[in-house]
């Protein structure tokens, strides 16, 4: 079954109508944020990505922000330089998150806040401090990303699954205070992405095979999703071509849920 998961590229995505747009990525460093400032970029948007880390991206129209989304002061202070290099935003994405696998008696208070603070209220607060300068956008689109990892019941993750689905209850409690000022807020939630940090820990050495024999029996469909098959449907939701949608969750599991 393993062999049967093809390892092909995404194909690229275009849409007209994000050319010239203004952009904020959340972990922007690597992954799907990585993937999706990368699918912007190649759209004609002017990207500003967060990261804790220095640039790793190299762009005349990508500029990065250092900030670590835990701490809501630094949050404060990097809207404060972001409003001092553009007049507004038109897209949001939340991509930032860590997920420790850590049993009960392991997750204590500290762990807890360490998780929660990054991958779910750093998503609040990175709208929140967005909101004004996307009310004088034309974009107007807030993209989250969770993941389906809620629904599985891996036993260890149950702080990193509750944050997840926080996204989710995030992403609905915004969609219509939000849409009345024609803001859509939509979530995107990924099965199992082979990037790179998920092929370093999963999908390479002695683990390997097995790994991949699981998820080819999981998977209705035989591809290994790459970050940019998550980016082409960030893409989508920011895109006016999705005008009609907010409140949304988009499963992209190849068909691991069915739903």
């Amino acid at each position: 079954m393993a062999a049967d998961l093809q390892n092909t590229p995404a194909p690229a995505l275009t849409l007209p109508d994000l050319r010239g747009k203004v952009a904020l990525v959340t972990g922007a460093s690597a992954g799907i944020g990585r993937a999706t400032i990368e699918a912007l970029l190649a759209n004609g948007v002017t990207c500003f990505g967060l990261a804790p880390d220095a640039p790793t991206l190299a762009h005349p129209a990508y500029h990065t922000l250092a900030c670590d989304l835990r701490d809501a002061a630094a949050i404060t202070r990097t809207f404060a330089a972001l409003r001092e290099k553009t007049a507004h935003l038109d897209y949001v994405v939340n991509v930032a998150g860590i997920d420790p696998k850590l049993p009960l008696a392991e997750g204590d208070a500290a762990r807890w806040d360490e998780i929660a603070d990054l991958n779910l209220r750093g998503y609040y607060l990175v709208i929140r401090e967005s909101l004004p300068l996307l009310r004088l956008g034309q974009g107007r689109s807030v993209v989250n990303v969770s993941s389906i990892n809620y629904r599985l019941g891996v036993p260890g993750r149950s702080i990193y699954s509750a944050t997840k689905a926080g996204i989710l209850g995030l992403t609905t409690g915004l969609s219509r205070e939000l849409g009345r000022e024609g803001i859509r807020i939509n979530t995107v939630s990924p099965g199992w992405v082979f990037t790179d940090r998920q092929v370093a820990e999963y999908f390479s050495g002695t683990e390997a095979q097995k790994h991949l024999a699981y998820l080819a029996t999981v998977q209705s469909v035989p591809w290994r999703i790459q970050a940019a098959d998550i980016a082409n449907h960030i893409l989508f939701y920011l895109s006016a071509v999705s005008r009609a949608t907010t409140g949304h969750n988009a499963v992209v599991d190849g068909g691991w849920l069915l739903e």
